[in-house]
């Protein structure tokens, strides 16, 4: 383990990483916290790959109920979430499993969403869903908010 101001990397589970990115960037990495809105395909992906790259914590906000045709694109949904659960419920457990290191949490509404970002403590949001049980996320506003709290903001 290495030590990086406060945190410890565990150089055996982030060797390849440490080789790329060099240890001072896998240190502020160690650090980071994200939000990622929308888990559908895309934002699955997207979390995943997150958690096996090794934040500090991912957080997961998308309230919408698994429908059937979820299960094509987010593999972390089963049948039995269908109609039960949101999206973001039905993928947390599994993606807590990918990184022990890795704080892995549901963000329960828009409005905890904002205030994450307003008290700063989000480094990124990625946005990968515009629409969110029948209601438009607008783009700008989030991206506005995440500026105005030196926050980053990706949408894709």
């Amino acid at each position: 383990m290495e030590s990086s101001g406060t945190e410890q990397i565990d150089t055996n589970l982030y060797s390849r990483q440490i080789g790329t990115f060099g240890l001072e960037t896998m240190g502020k990495l160690i650090k980071m916290e994200v939000a990622i809105i929308g888990l559908r395909g895309l934002g699955v992906e997207c979390a995943k790959n997150l958690i096996l790259a090794g934040p500090k914590s991912v957080s997961l906000y998308d309230p919408e109920i698994v429908k059937i045709n979820d299960l094509g694109a987010n593999f972390y949904t089963e049948l039995g979430h269908v109609g039960k659960v949101s999206r973001a419920e039905a993928c947390v457990e599994k993606l807590k499993e990918l990184n022990p290191y890795v704080k892995v949490e549901v963000i329960p509404d828009e409005a905890s969403l904002l205030g994450l970002i307003t008290s700063k403590q989000l480094h990124v949001v990625c946005q990968t869903e515009m629409i969110i049980n029948g209601k438009v996320l607008n783009q700008e506003m989030v991206d506005s908010t995440c500026r105005e709290n030196k926050c980053g903001y990706i949408s894709s």
